[in-house]
């Protein structure tokens, strides 16, 4: 590399020596100079966005905003001599021009500019003015070598500026579904359940048989094939329930869970006619006689609470749950139930909420409500997802939500524990290309309600499962990026 600035630099070193020189047959005393080379901070300037908004129109528009990036921390390796930010810039940040800050053992400072990609660099002495073009940098870096007030060039760091290549918070989908076909033939009236790498539908066949059956999941990757499981006539599929690791459901009023072998059957003193969620360790049902019980699954012994469930939907609709972390007390967990509610089909849906410390269900009143209510979804669907609870599914019947009445039209996320809801309208949408959502799930709508599932898997893959076994994979970027390093 040429060195522009190093014989100014070395006038300047040779001049101190001579002077120190000088006086060494003096009475002063003899200074040292340092040979210490190190940088010892990095940081940003302003830098511009490129960003996608909404016109006036409601359509994308691109526009560039202007960002401090003096927060985003740059570590420093002493040892291998590399700088850079762990916590990578977001997506349209312009690195061709950037002003950076940094403190080192002297000013003398050099870097390795690049004029355009692939060039070789120049050392350029660098000053805290300087715009530099980090876009054009190779894999390793731009090279700063810092120079000892004793003469000695140190050895260089390499500084990488690390910009985000994808829209950390937007969910992205498969293009195409999935997997492979149920080895039973489509299948309605499904719930899915996500344990031990692997996903189980359970679901009725064309000819009203109920089955269940399992694929494996590893890595965002699906099973080859789908394995059948018998299971007992009048079993409730949308019954099945997920509880400390084991698979549990309902058959004529009885209780069962999913075994190895098959099935075994579980006395819980008193008929239950459906399974409501999992809280803990325990099962939260609903008695023939319309009562809530509580049956603890690690002890085998239940417990009939005497209060009538009269605000909830009819026995045998489809109600599903999601359980949350309480930010206030790690050893409490919610449960939010959420349903398609008939006897207001233009209002809002059913959303009823339970804490671990809790004696009853508490079912939200949206009568009361002016805006914002859970909108009332044929077939719908609940997760907790990116701290955030979902809800999606097909036609939305609710007046208020008109603009959304296509099925699987968009996601609604409540941070409220389900009072109240919002529809997205960026960052997590239903996929745009590929097969169309709408298209898989009418293939099946014909059929009956409950023609496809969905679940989330470990790695935090949202995993929909349509009537045919096909399955369409959704994850939100940043959880496919390497963690942050301490």
């Amino acid at each position: 590399m040429k060195i522009k600035f190093l014989p100014i630099l070395l006038v300047s070193l040779l001049t101190a020596m001579s002077t120190m020189t000088s006086c060494l047959d003096s009475d002063i005393e003899q200074v040292t100079y340092s040979s210490e080379t190190s940088i010892t901070s990095f940081s940003l300037g302003t830098l511009h966005v490129k960003r996608v908004g909404k016109d006036s129109k409601g359509e994308d528009s691109t526009y560039t905003d202007t960002i401090s990036m003096a927060n985003y921390p740059f570590t420093i390796d002493q040892t291998m001599r590399t700088i850079e930010n762990k916590d990578s810039l977001p997506v349209g940040t312009d690195i061709s021009r950037v002003i950076t800050n940094l403190t080192a053992d002297t000013n003398y400072i050099l870097y390795g500019k690049i004029d355009s990609e692939g060039a070789e660099p120049h050392d350029t002495l660098w000053t805290s003015t300087d715009s530099i073009n980090f876009a054009v940098a190779p894999a390793e870096g731009l090279a700063f070598t810092v120079w000892a007030y004793s003469g000695v060039k140190g050895r260089a760091y390499h500084v990488k500026i690390n910009v985000h290549k994808q829209e950390p918070d937007s969910l992205q989908w498969s293009k195409e579904p999935m997997g492979s076909e149920f080895t039973s033939g489509s299948l309605i009236k499904q719930k899915a359940i996500y344990t031990n790498n692997k996903i189980y539908v359970f679901g009725k066949t064309s000819a009203g048989k109920a089955v269940a059956e399992y694929t494996t999941v590893s890595n965002g990757n699906p099973g080859s094939t789908w394995t059948a499981i018998e299971l007992p006539q009048q079993t409730d599929t949308y019954s099945a329930t997920l509880c400390q690791g084991n698979i549990y459901f309902l058959a004529n009023q009885t209780l069962y869970k999913l075994t190895e072998s098959g099935y075994e059957s579980h006395n819980t003193t008193v008929g239950l006619d459906q399974l409501l969620a999992s809280i803990d360790n325990s099962l939260y049902a609903r008695t023939a006689n319309n009562e809530s019980f509580i049956y603890d699954v690690q002890n085998n012994t239940g417990t009939a609470e005497n209060f009538n469930l009269t605000d909830f939907p009819d026995k045998g609709q489809k109600i599903l749950s999601a359980n949350l972390p309480v930010s206030y007390n790690s050893s409490l967990t919610r449960a939010v139930l959420m349903g398609y509610n008939p006897d207001k089909a233009d209002g809002s849906g059913f959303v009823s909420t339970r804490m671990t410390n809790d004696r009853m269900w508490s079912t939200y009143n949206y009568e009361q409500a002016d805006t914002f209510r859970c909108p009332n979804i044929v077939d719908p669907s609940i997760i907790y997802y990116n701290k955030n609870l979902y809800v999606f599914g097909g036609e939305i019947t609710s007046k208020d939500y008109t603009d959304y009445k296509s099925p699987f039209s968009a996601l609604f996320y409540s941070t409220d524990n389900g009072l109240t809801w919002e529809p997205v309208k960026e960052d997590m949408t239903f996929a745009t290309e590929g097969t169309s959502f709408v298209d898989l799930y009418n293939r099946g709508k014909s059929k009956g309600e409950g023609s496809y599932s969905c679940v989330v898997d470990q790695n935090n893959f949202i995993w929909i499962i349509w009537n045919d076994g096909y399955m369409s994979r959704g994850r939100v970027n940043h959880f496919g990026f390497l963690p942050k390093w301490e």
